[in-house]
């Protein structure tokens, strides 16, 4: 299993065969949730087999062929190390499979091409961000995306907690902070070890600016988000000290020196969630406006996405409309069930407009900004 990337989707969309089977299975890690995995595989693997058959393929054919995939159901270790959804694709020249970390509905179909539009979700968001997380006793720097947090080794001018800034003949000491009424900013003044030493306002205040002088010789002055891990009152101090122009307005409230990266990951996600829509709201609402061009026909739509012509498409999700292409003639049929060698004309259009540079967003029927029809496109001309 390798990292899934837009190579990878190129290479995928770029596949046609006799029969290209297409596999989606939401997961979750750990006990049940794991055997539940494997029993909707294999599930789906039954319903491949019938469809294969159906096609006119004998049994020990089908049996070679989807070998691969059954090989997975032995494979306990697979289905320990799972992300949200699993992702199968198998022809007789092809078969990969990806774990993501994308929500997707639990959907199989056997095609002459690989259905990818459920991949979609993977490429089209606003991703990278850091998180840091800081404290008196240890200081973290990450960057992320939704998919994946990496730690930055971020050197030893980095100061890793505050004991570092006071000296280390003081290292079995604790700060802590208390009110004292007038005394200090808004109140607080800073109390190293037990009482016996204050440590006023410029000592915090120096270690903060050393903190951020060393993050932004990392990742500069103005770039991605950085969500902050602290306490309130540090996320305060250190938003009113540092050069950073764009640390985000919310934070993870709480102290995180013994954090896994993961759970930081998840959290920071949550509270980023109105950044990473942004970029689908701003085009969903230039559609509404009707200031641009627009299509909501599919056969229209198809035929334009191949031409490279859609800046933006919104699809609706977990939605199908089964046809045939024939881009020699750009003639598009439409079919009220699927057939054999049928697929799916929203997946197409999507895949098409990805990979000529547009933009891709999978929303509920009801939210597409004319959900009296299964697609909109913004055109570029």
């Amino acid at each position: 299993m390798t990292t899934f990337n837009r190579s990878n989707f190129q290479e995928l969309s770029e596949t046609q065969c006799d029969y290209a089977v297409s596999i989606y299975i939401p997961t979750q890690v750990g006990g049940d949730n794991r055997n539940q995995s494997m029993i909707k595989l294999k599930n789906h693997v039954q319903d491949t087999e019938k469809q294969l058959e159906s096609m006119g393929l004998k049994p020990r054919e089908i049996e070679d062929f989807l070998q691969p995939i059954n090989a997975m159901l032995e494979d306990s270790t697979l289905f320990r190390n799972l992300s949200e959804s699993l992702a199968i694709f198998r022809c007789k020249s092809t078969f990969e499979y990806y774990t993501l970390p994308i929500e997707v509905e639990q959907f199989s179909v056997v095609a002459p091409t690989f259905y990818l539009l459920p991949l979609l979700p993977f490429f089209n968001k606003k991703d990278a961000f850091y998180i840091f997380s800081l404290s008196q006793k240890k200081n973290r720097l990450f960057e992320a995306t939704q998919q994946e947090i990496t730690e930055i080794d971020t050197g030893d001018d980095f100061p890793a907690s505050f004991k570092d800034l006071l000296g280390k003949d003081m290292e079995t000491q604790t700060v802590n902070i208390r009110s004292v009424g007038s005394r200090g900013r808004d109140g607080e003044t800073y109390m190293y070890g037990k009482g016996e030493t204050d440590i006023e306002d410029k000592e915090w205040r120096l270690y903060l600016e050393d903190i951020d002088r060393a993050l932004t010789n990392v990742i500069g002055l103005d770039g991605e988000p950085l969500v902050i891990a602290s306490v309130e009152s540090t996320f305060g101090h250190f938003k009113e000290y540092s050069s950073y122009k764009n640390i985000y307005p919310e934070y993870l409230s709480g102290n995180f020196e013994e954090a896994s990266a993961q759970e930081i990951h998840e959290r920071a996600k949550e509270i980023l969630q109105p950044y990473f829509d942004e970029t689908k709201s701003d085009k969903k609402e230039a559609l509404i406006d009707g200031n641009i061009p627009q299509i909501s026909d599919l056969k229209e739509t198809v035929i334009a996405a191949d031409s490279g012509r859609i800046s933006t498409l919104f699809v609706a999700k977990d939605k199908h409309v089964w046809g045939v292409y024939k881009p020699e003639e750009a003639k598009v049929e439409i079919h009220d069930t699927k057939k054999e060698m049928d697929i799916c004309l929203l997946d197409l259009a999507a895949r098409k407009t990805f990979l000529k540079g547009g933009k891709v967003f999978l929303v509920e029927q009801e939210n597409l900004p004319n959900s009296d029809t299964r697609l909109n496109a913004a055109l570029r001309f």
